[in-house]
């Protein structure tokens, strides 16, 4: 096998910054409702990434020139976040990735180039300090849409309010995040409550079967039209969106999700229409997928989103 630098050869530890694409790893299942396994995916994705060279499927080299990539390693649960109070130990460490996302958009704007931040969880509840984090860089404001069979809109599971069932909610706790600017994609399991809440808010939600009906055009059509002039979008995907039959390596597969089509496409779609800054990829729980095809779905994820960040760096031809 060719050994390549991690990123299918685009993370050089020798880059100079300042960089295109940061990467930060967040092996943390600490609040998983039920399977756990996700604190293993990012140092799995990682050994794979190297496995092939940074290629669309469609064919397009990702130029290193045009997409700098630097890995930032991962933010860690230390001793101190695995005893005494869950909660406290939580909320300790949510605060670490909340100033690590921080950090690293002040580091890119000080640089003047515009950053793009990749976070590989983990739960989903490490969405919550990653959007605290995103958001404090944009006071006017930010979308979210959200690719996920749940919700995730509890205001507590389990007793826990940082669950890995209450990361939109919690997003919506800051008055940075309207309601009509999230958008949750591919949906198929709910609690009464999530159903209510998101009547009385106006909360956009498409189901799994409606995106089939709709065609993955059409639903990236739908969040261009409900994001239309926001300025900053974080996109976060669980990778239970997808069907289990792509993705059986999660903790809380549900029946009748995306197929694996779909979802490169919509991706694909969403970050080449929509101003996407950031992205987390999470839920991906290796020990649950012996296959590691659910390892290599998020891996190609990787590479699709990293071939449109690219084509919309190049160089625009002038006019003559």
């Amino acid at each position: 096998m060719i050994r390549r630098h991690p990123w299918g050869g685009l993370a050089d530890p020798a880059l100079p910054l300042p960089s295109d694409v940061t990467i930060l790893g967040l092996p943390y299942d600490g609040a998983a409702c039920y399977r756990k396994g996700a604190a293993e995916a990012p140092r799995r994705l990682r050994e794979i990434s190297g496995s092939s060279p940074a290629i669309s499927e469609e064919g397009y080299v990702v130029d290193p020139s045009l997409l700098r990539v630097r890995d930032l390693g991962d933010v860690a649960p230390g001793a101190a976040d695995a005893g005494g109070d869950p909660e406290a130990a939580r909320r300790d460490y949510f605060a670490r990735v909340e100033a690590a996302v921080a950090d690293a958009f002040r580091m890119a704007a000080m640089a003047g180039r515009d950053a793009f931040l990749l976070s590989i969880g983990g739960d989903h509840s490490v969405s919550i300090p990653l959007l605290r984090g995103f958001s404090s860089g944009f006071p006017e404001g930010y979308g979210l849409v959200s690719l996920d069979a749940h919700p995730d809109l509890f205001d507590a599971y389990d007793g826990s309010s940082l669950s890995n069932a209450c990361p939109m909610r919690r997003a919506l706790d800051s008055s940075r995040l309207r309601p009509d600017h999230l958008l949750i994609l591919g949906t198929r399991s709910y609690n009464q409550v999530e159903l209510e809440f998101m009547k009385e808010k106006g909360i956009r939600f498409v189901p799994a079967r409606e995106i089939e009906r709709l065609g993955v055009a059409g639903a990236i059509d739908l969040a261009k039209e409900r994001l239309a002039g926001v300025g900053n979008v974080y996109l976060t995907i669980d990778i239970d969106v997808a069907d289990p039959s792509c993705a059986p390596g999660t903790g809380a597969p549900v029946a009748g999700g995306l197929s694996s089509r779909q979802l490169l496409d919509l991706v694909r779609g969403l970050v080449d229409g929509l101003p996407v800054r950031a992205m987390d990829l999470v839920e991906i729980a290796p020990p649950l997928d012996p296959t590691d095809v659910t390892l290599y779905l998020a891996l190609q994820i990787v590479f699709e989103t990293f071939a449109v960040l690219a084509e919309k760096r190049k160089p625009k031809p002038r006019r003559a």
